[in-house]
């Protein structure tokens, strides 16, 4: 990617999503932060990002998994890059991520810079789907 990064971080917990940020804010990059996946769906939809960092796990009948099937529908999303961050690492997951073609699913711990590498690779344009895990 040329121009500066738009990333979406959506999860339910506020001081993951701050640890995210201060882990991959290089200055040059577009940070929105989203606590649902109906608010990551509203937020992606008002200024499509190049980037979604998701949680699968959270609240509510709107899951991660609901959220990409959302903007995989949408053609304004034709590019978005989803990388899914879960405390969850179960095979089932991941299929599932693959099926939505998440291009990298995160096991939770995981070192800033693990995500700072991952990050870094699909701005340019890695297309292989990674699985990380601590």
């Amino acid at each position: 990617m040329t121009k500066n990064s738009k990333i979406l971080i959506v999860d339910d917990d506020s001081d993951l999503r701050n640890f995210v940020r201060l882990s991959i804010d290089n200055g040059k990059r577009d940070i929105v932060e989203a606590e649902t996946a109906l608010d990551g769906l509203h937020a992606a939809n008002e200024s499509p990002p190049d980037i979604l960092l998701l949680d699968i796990g959270l609240p509510g009948h709107f899951s991660g998994f609901s959220l990409c099937e959302a903007l995989s529908r949408d053609p304004r999303h034709n590019k978005l890059r989803v990388v899914v961050i879960s405390g969850h690492g179960e095979a089932e997951d991941i299929e599932q991520a693959k099926r939505f073609g998440v291009v990298a699913y995160v096991v939770k711990p995981f070192s800033p810079a693990t995500l700072v590498d991952l990050i870094d690779g699909l701005e340019a344009n890695f297309n292989q789907m990674r699985v990380i895990v601590p």
